[in-house]
C-alpha cells in the first residue's frame, strides 16, 4: 500500500454529470498544485535558514524533526484506534492527509539540513547516514500504511462487511498484520541505530 494514496482519497460524485466530474477534477488539480507550490516555497525558506547553521545546529535540527516524527506517528496510531472503535472509516482519508502533510514538512526539513551539511560543510559522511535514515523512515511509513489497511480490513471482516467475512480470510489478515508488525519492529531498530550513529557524530562535533 502506498501511504500517499490516502491523501488523494475523494468521495464519488453524486451523479454522472460530466461537468460536475470535470469541475471536481479541476478543484483537486488546483488543490494539489497549491500544495506543490507551498512545498516549493517552504523548501526555499528552509534552505535559506540552514545555510548559515553549524554542523551541530544542523544535527540538532535533524534530531528535532525525528522527535516530531515520533509525535506524528502517535497521532496516526491514535487516530486509527479511534476510527476502529467508532467503526466509521470515512474519517481515515482525512487522518492520512493530516499526517502526510506533517511527514512531508519533516522530511523536507531533514533533506534541507542534509544538503547544507554537504554543500556548506562538505560532510558527506553525515549525509550518507541521513540518507540511510530517510530510506528507513520511508520503509516504516509504507509498512505502517499497509498495516493500517490490513487492520481496517480485519475490522470490516469481523463486522461481516465485504468479501472477507469468513474465518479463513480473518486468519490470513491476522497473519499479514503480524508480518507487518515484525517488519516495522526491525525497521525501528535500524532507525534507532542510524540516530545513535548521528548522536555519536554530534558528540564529536562538540568536543
Amino acid at each position: 500500500a502506498n501511504f500517499t494514496s490516502c491523501d488523494c482519497a475523494t468521495g464519488a460524485p453524486d451523479n454522472d454529470d460530466s461537468e460536475n466530474i470535470l469541475g471536481g477534477d479541476a478543484v483537486e488539480d488546483a488543490k494539489h498544485e497549491a500544495m506543490k507550490q507551498a512545498r516549493i516555497r517552504r523548501g526555499e525558506e528552509i534552505k535559506s535558514k540552514v545555510r548559515s547553521m553549524s554542523v551541530s545546529d544542523l544535527l540538532g535540527m535533524i534530531f528535532g524533526a525525528q522527535q516530531e516524527r515520533v509525535s506524528t506517528y502517535k497521532i496516526y496510531e491514535n487516530g486509527l484506534s479511534t476510527i476502529l472503535l467508532s467503526r466509521d472509516i470515512t474519517d481515515y482519508p482525512a487522518l492520512c492527509a493530516k499526517v502526510t502533510a506533517s511527514f512531508s514538512v519533516l522530511s523536507d526539513t531533514i533533506n534541507a539540513a542534509k544538503s547544507s551539511l554537504v554543500e556548506q560543510h562538505k560532510r558527506k559522511d553525515i549525509s550518507t547516514v541521513v540518507d540511510q535514515l530517510q530510506k528507513q523512515e520511508c520503509d516504516k511509513l509504507n509498512f505502517t500504511a499497509a498495516l493500517h489497511l490490513e487492520r481496517l480490513r480485519l475490522n470490516n471482516s469481523e463486522l461481516g462487511v465485504g468479501n472477507d467475512a469468513d474465518e479463513r480470510a480473518k486468519k490470513l489478515l491476522k497473519e499479514s498484520i503480524q508480518t507487518l508488525q515484525g517488519k516495522i519492529s526491525l525497521t525501528v531498530q535500524s532507525i534507532n541505530e542510524s540516530i545513535d550513529e548521528l548522536r555519536c557524530i554530534a558528540v564529536d562535533e562538540e568536543e
